[in-house]
């Protein structure tokens, strides 16, 4: 087991404020309550010493006993009220409160970070973050807080007094504190590397099995379900194994602290004996002085506990801030915005992160307003990575990117984003009717619009075959609908939002001949008067782009339109033959 940096309970302190931000205030004001509180009942326990004393003695003192009586029931009132204020804060609406705004911080987080960043996360990742790592962090923030206080307030206020009572019973109270500190380090240390690792298997897992039942389907055809979904069962076989370390490691060093606990209450009570036979205790102070001890070993033995729940809460919390820590896109000073919506590469290099290799290099394009460019070229070749830094995906390590003479650095990201509309090769539409999913092109349209955009990518008349209409669900990453069809609404989607910039990222590659047909007609109605990019695999279906784009190894291999590029047999003239030489051993397979 690796062990991890202990965290010291300055640096807990200082996470909680975190957490609870702008009510950390009220937070402090709940800390404050309880160590008043616990500062009483310590108190409270003191004076049983002399309580008790006065009862035991050879003549009892009862009028002495009566005080001390009156003043302990006056101190655990004191501190019940104290307790009463401080408490208040783990069961106000302020602790759902700082869960919800905790989430929120997070959504925006998410909708603003650069896309490269999102993508590192997986959904099951990102799920896991915003549920289980939020309730960890802070719905355990006030217990936490009033356990703490309780074992650690008491104790300190009872060995103090006592000292003032009687430094000898003061000592042996105190005997087990160096014995006690080497095992809540080691304890500390196991239950760290326990809580870290088990939030970071908890989120693989969740992960793993959404990404299994979303992908059961083709599991069941490759009959890979059940003990043979290897990876999901690897992430169980991980978690098994962690929880399984992490109960020897917290439980062992619990054990330990018990027997040392059980260890000192007998000590105490052998001293205790050997004080009263040479007369310098009586049986009251001893009697106290084991009540205390009692009291005190409970929150002992839960301080071990105690402190794994402080792990838990950083493991949870270092999850959030490193979302959070992201740094969105800078908007470069002046916000400027385009005239027109001529597009412009200028020496873009591009590599993804922890890659070396230029996905981009030295890429000069000029793509026209209102014109229709193709770009090609072999997988791998940086196609949809130049649609993707248009969209600022992420921004060139050198070079610019312009949008109407305007570098989009320049632009407010929603800004930019509403001029551009994409139609994704898969389609992805949300668990909604379709009305709502056609809607996201433009949330304020009306319904003439909305209709005018349906019959314009011809779904209107599927649509109006379904047995509610538009107010028919789709299903799940629109399950209940053909691919011909999901595509049709996301170009409606499009259509509606109307963006002077459109990229298509080859809509109807997988797509059979008839759905082809449907689909290519709402496109010619999408793409009018627009400037478009149109990422594309077949070539046939480019041979009428203005301009046609050859991409090889991150580079600008050829540019021209269909006829110039035939003409100089190059790298196009070489994919168009490969192409039609594949569409005739097709044919001649079927003939046979």
């Amino acid at each position: 087991m690796n062990a991890s940096k202990k965290s010291s309970l300055i640096e807990s302190y200082k996470m909680t404020m975190s957490i609870a931000d702008k009510y950390a205030i009220l937070l402090k004001k709940s800390f404050f309550y309880y160590i008043v509180a616990y500062i009483f009942q310590g108190l409270v326990f003191v004076l049983f010493f002399p309580f008790l004393s006065n009862i035991f003695l050879e003549k009892p003192n009862f009028i002495n006993a009566l005080v001390y009586l009156t003043i302990i029931i006056v101190f655990s009132l004191i501190s019940f009220i104290f307790r009463w204020f401080a408490s208040n804060f783990e069961y106000s609406k302020e602790l759902i409160d700082i869960s919800y705004n905790l989430r929120i911080k997070l959504g925006q987080k998410i909708k603003s970070m650069p896309l490269q960043n999102l993508y590192k996360y997986r959904t099951g990742e990102l799920n896991s973050i915003l549920s289980q790592n939020v309730d960890e962090s802070v719905l355990h923030m006030g217990v936490v807080a009033g356990m703490f206080f309780e074992v650690t307030i008491v104790p300190i206020v009872i060995m103090i007094a006592t000292f003032f009572i009687n430094p000898f019973m003061a000592l042996a109270l105190i005997i087990a504190l160096p014995l006690a500190i080497p095992i809540y380090r080691w304890s500390r240390t196991q239950t760290k590397w326990d809580k870290t690792q088990g939030v970071k298997a908890h989120a693989v897992l969740e992960a793993d099995t959404i990404e299994y039942i979303q992908g059961l389907p083709i599991l069941k055809a490759l009959n890979q379900v059940g003990d043979n979904a290897k990876t999901l069962q690897d992430s169980i076989n991980k978690l098994n194994i962690i929880q399984k370390k992490g109960v020897y490691g917290s439980t062992f060093p619990m054990i330990v602290m018990n027997t040392l606990i059980e260890f000192t209450f007998l000590l105490v009570l052998s001293l205790g004996s050997i004080w009263i036979s040479r007369g310098e205790l009586n049986a009251g102070e001893l009697l106290a002085l084991l009540i205390i001890l009692n009291r005190l070993s409970e929150p002992l033995s839960l301080f071990l506990g105690l402190t794994s729940m402080f792990d838990l809460m950083e493991a949870s919390f270092k999850n959030i801030k490193e979302i959070l820590n992201i740094k969105d896109f800078k908007i470069h000073k002046p916000a400027s915005y385009p005239q027109n919506f001529n597009i412009n590469f200028k020496n873009v290099s591009f590599c993804y992160e922890n890659n070396n290799k230029k996905t981009l290099n030295n890429l000069f394009l000029d793509i026209k307003q209102n014109s229709l460019t193709a770009i090609v070229g072999p997988s791998g070749s940086g196609k949809t990575t130049i649609t993707k830094l248009i969209m600022r995906y992420a921004d060139p390590q050198i070079g610019t990117i312009k949008i109407g003479g305007v570098d989009i650095k320049n632009i407010e990201h929603i800004k930019l984003m509403s001029y551009i509309s994409v139609v994704f090769q898969d389609v992805y539409l949300f668990d909604d009717t379709i009305l709502n999913n056609i809607k996201m092109g433009k949330p304020n349209a009306s319904k003439e619009e909305i209709l005018a955009a349906s019959k314009a990518s011809f779904c209107h008349e599927f649509i109006s075959r379904l047995p509610n209409n538009y107010n028919t669900k789709v299903g799940e990453i629109g399950a209940s609908l053909s691919g011909g069809e999901r595509q049709r609404i996301s170009i409606a989607r499009a259509i509606l939002k109307n963006s002077p910039i459109v990229i298509l990222d080859e809509p109807t590659s997988a797509l059979d001949t008839q759905s082809e047909i449907a689909v290519q007609k709402a496109l010619d109605k999408l793409i009018k008067n627009k400037t478009v990019i149109v990422i594309a695999h077949k070539l046939s279906t480019i041979s009428h782009a203005d301009n046609i784009i050859v991409i090889e190894n991150g580079k600008l291999k050829e540019k021209g339109n269909h006829q110039k590029l035939m003409g100089e047999r190059g790298k196009y003239y070489s994919m168009v033959k490969a192409q039609q030489r594949v569409k005739e051993w097709n044919v001649k397979s079927e003939i046979k």
